[in-house]
């Protein structure tokens, strides 16, 4: 699995876990599968497709559009952060 770093702003918050958190995104059935498939080939659990790190400061923003898929919440994570 990835560290906690912020998928927006790469903050990194190891050193205090509590200061972020996860966000499961909508995947698609297509995804899932593949997400299968890679765990079953590695034998072990990787890092998550539709799963992603925020600080404390983009956490609820992220936590709004988790019904998106991620790449599609990543857009307009950015536009309404305007950046």
């Amino acid at each position: 699995m990835k560290p906690p770093i912020c998928a927006i702003c790469n903050k990194d918050f190891r050193v205090n876990i509590k200061s972020g958190g996860k966000v499961w995104f909508n995947i698609s059935d297509e995804d899932k599968t593949i997400n299968d498939a890679n765990n079953e080939e590695i034998g072990f659990i990787a890092h998550p497709r539709g799963l992603a790190w925020f600080c404390g400061e983009h956490l609820d923003i992220a936590k709004k559009y988790s019904h998106l898929e991620l790449k599609e919440a990543f857009i307009v994570i950015r536009k309404e952060l305007n950046l």
